[in-house]
């Protein structure tokens, strides 16, 4: 079994840190890169936050997420 580093999405299931894939299952983030944002789960929000390097707080919504996500691709004025 290989040991989870950083949560995401890994064999179409969502794993958190510290978890554990089963033998066979793919340790590569497989989160379907055309999949609009507004129609991701949180879990899928989280990891394409983190997968583009937007901080978030657990505590936050689909819609928080969302928007922080919409924001940092905003260009710098």
């Amino acid at each position: 079994m290989a040991m989870i580093a950083k949560s995401g999405f890994y064999g179409g299931k969502f794993y958190k840190a510290g978890q554990s894939v089963p033998d066979g299952q793919s340790t590569e983030q497989d989160l379907p890169k055309d999949k609009p944002l507004d129609r991701m789960n949180k879990d899928e929000l989280i990891a394409e936050a983190e997968r583009r390097g937007v901080e978030i707080k657990a505590s936050d919504t689909k819609a928080d997420i969302l928007a922080a996500i919409a924001a940092a691709e905003q260009p710098a004025s």
